[in-house]
């Protein structure tokens, strides 16, 4: 889980207990995809809610989705997403379309070096004739796009594309093409930092520190333990050379299936989800709540208390077909159905 993942997961933790499931957040991948490009559509009620489409590989290089919006914006349409990413000979991504009805519209070019080996990444943004509102969902016109050549081909791609280059990120990779060190300016601590990553010899992650580069100052680490099917993690701010606050995680695998409980710990309270697969499909997630005395991984029994669960139920090619969501706080149910349209090309 990285840092943006972990931010959102503190958030969610942070809501009430039905609040804590993103509505139809599932990947859309095919039993059996076909050879060839090929898009698939979700809909439901008859309105388009997610567009996917597949290049030869397999890679995904148009996304096109819609979630739900707090009820205090009171927009007229719904909040919209775009991801689209151009490829290299190398599978690597060299290009990534990220535009956001609500926060603006941005394409990432990336390059590779050797020697070190490292990964620069450059930004440019649409710019606006004139100052947009905040909150305001002023870019839902995106939803006119519906495939990546639509994307590329636009008038609004041309414009961020005449714009200036800004330098993001710099990443120095070992020899495995993961990260071990990242340069950015980071806008939550308004400074410059320089992320420092440590792997064990099977690649996965042990210890994260984040600095800045300025003063030298520790702003985070992050230390991450593995046990027999289980991992650890602790998560530290520091705030003028002091602890200001910490979280701890955990996460318990089921050796024989895809299966397994996450447990995250704030403010004296333990937070536990599991996660249900069946033939490889997630088949249910369950948030349960109780005090937090001391350990992290605990069993859940009867006594545990239940306060929301997520089901879904998936059509023959593997695409969600149905998912119901239960608050078992205050008894709410509500179920969502979609259906899809699978185009290809040759």
């Amino acid at each position: 889980m990285d840092f943006l993942k972990l931010s959102v997961f503190l958030f969610i933790l942070s809501q009430p207990a039905y609040a804590q499931f993103a509505l139809n957040n599932l990947d859309l991948k095919l039993k059996n995809p076909p050879t060839g490009n090929y898009t698939i559509t979700q809909k439901e009620d008859g309105e388009i809610k997610k567009i996917v489409q597949f290049n030869d590989d397999g890679k995904i290089i148009f996304e096109y989705r819609e979630t739900e919006i707090p009820t205090i914006f009171q927009w007229k349409e719904p909040h919209r997403f775009i991801y689209a990413f151009e490829y290299d000979s190398n599978g690597r991504i060299i290009k990534k379309y990220d535009f956001n009805s609500n926060a603006g519209l941005s394409i990432y070019t990336y390059e590779y070096g050797m020697n070190p080996s490292k990964k620069t990444s450059f930004e440019q943004k649409y710019i606006d004739k004139e100052e947009v509102a905040k909150n305001s969902n002023a870019y839902a016109f995106i939803s006119k796009f519906k495939n990546f050549k639509q994307l590329k081909d636009s008038e609004l791609v041309a414009t961020i594309n005449q714009s200036s280059k800004e330098k993001g990120f710099t990443e120095k990779l070992n020899s495995n093409g993961l990260p071990i060190e990242r340069e950015e300016y980071s806008d939550i601590y308004k400074d410059t930092i320089v992320t420092s990553i440590q792997y064990h010899l099977n690649g996965k992650e042990l210890f994260r520190r984040v600095i800045s580069k300025n003063s030298g100052e520790v702003r985070k680490e992050i230390m991450v333990q593995y046990r027999a099917n289980s991992e650890f993690k602790d998560i530290t701010n520091f705030k003028n050379g002091n602890q200001s606050t910490s979280y701890k995680f955990a996460k318990a695998l089921n050796a024989k299936s895809k299966s397994f409980v996450e447990y995250a710990e704030n403010k004296g309270f333990l937070t536990i989800r599991s996660y249900i697969y069946k033939d490889d499909y997630l088949d249910r997630v369950s948030v349960f709540q109780s005090k937090f005395e001391g350990e992290l991984i605990v069993p859940i029994t009867k006594r545990t208390m239940k306060t929301a669960e997520i089901s879904y139920k998936y059509n023959d090619d593997g695409l969600l077909e149905k998912e119901t969501m239960r608050n078992y706080r205050n008894g709410k149910k509500e179920s969502r159905k979609y259906k899809y349209n699978i185009e290809t090309s040759n």
